[in-house]
């Protein structure tokens, strides 16, 4: 849910999908929500599952001015994040086309054995 300032100082709520938020949004994350984006925690402590980025079982707590993980879920208390990042530039967008990019490629050992076994396994079975 993007928060947006009226003009007066008062905040309403707007339901918007990810694609459209910017840096600089204000974001109000509910417990048992995924956290959209990475961001900055501007109001609110909880505790953040980040299981699925770090491997960590415990939940971690965060408070204002701690950073959070798009893609983690809020568990505990409702907290404003301030998106830092969005869109292709998020922790979780880099890890998977980091992803794609490994699985896409070939290390050298493997091009070279590849190549030897090219020649190696026709000579064999002759």
């Amino acid at each position: 849910t993007l928060l947006v300032d009226d003009g007066s100082g008062e905040y309403c709520e707007e339901v918007v999908d990810t694609d459209w938020l910017q840096e600089g949004d204000i974001l109000k994350v509910s417990p048992g929500d995924k956290i959209p984006t990475d961001g900055e925690i501007v109001s609110g402590v909880t505790n953040v599952d980040q299981a699925m980025i770090t491997g960590e079982s415990m939940p971690v707590r965060k408070e204002v001015g701690d950073n959070v993980i798009g893609g983690t879920i809020n568990l505990q208390s409702l907290i404003n994040v301030r998106a830092t990042r969005v869109g292709n530039d998020t922790g979780l967008a880099r890890i998977i086309r980091l992803v794609q990019d490994a699985q896409g490629s070939k290390a050298p050992i493997q091009r070279y054995a590849d190549k030897i076994s090219g020649i190696f396994v026709p000579c064999v079975l002759l």
